[in-house]
């Protein structure tokens, strides 16, 4: 693979994971939005949405981190 297609191949990447997120977070408002009108229980004191939004983030970028070290400090 050259690296013309390469740098395509990333940028489909990113453009999916950002297109699964922003609807994950368009479904989450509008859930959320819902919630409030129908007298339903908020998320807000929901601990393990807290916990599980804090660590999913932190587990992505950690992956992210190894390969891109590897590639910066290999000889």
């Amino acid at each position: 693979m050259n690296e013309f297609n390469f740098r395509w191949a990333l940028m489909v990447a990113c453009l999916l994971i950002f297109t699964v997120s922003f609807l994950a977070l368009l479904v989450a408002a509008w859930r959320h939005h819902r919630a409030d009108k129908l007298g339903q229980e908020n998320f807000h004191s929901s601990l393990w949405v807290e916990i599980s939004w804090t660590i999913v983030p932190c587990v992505i970028v950690l992956a992210l981190v190894w390969p891109t070290a590897r590639v910066f400090w290999t000889p």
